[in-house]
């Protein structure tokens, strides 16, 4: 038996300073590590996990983020 994990390919994003969020594209994603996301087709933000949230900082702005949702799905072998 074996996990399939999968994420979303969008994630909301908060401007920490404004507490604007903008929907995001996920570009990489690895859980509790890091978070790449492209924000309106043109800035690519990197985000590192801090034990809460992912945070990162672009053009001298705070960012955080819950990352995307996920899904973990269980399957069995068949024979």
């Amino acid at each position: 038996m074996s996990t399939i994990i999968r994420h979303s390919d969008n994630c909301l994003v908060e401007q920490v300073a404004s507490k604007r969020q903008i929907e995001a594209v996920v570009q990489n994603f690895s859980e509790n590590e890091l978070l790449h996301v492209i924000i309106n087709k043109s800035v690519k933000l990197s985000m590192r996990w801090n034990g809460k949230c992912y945070e990162g900082r672009a053009a001298g702005m705070d960012f955080t983020s819950a990352g995307p949702s996920m899904s973990k799905t269980q399957t069995a072998s068949r024979g």
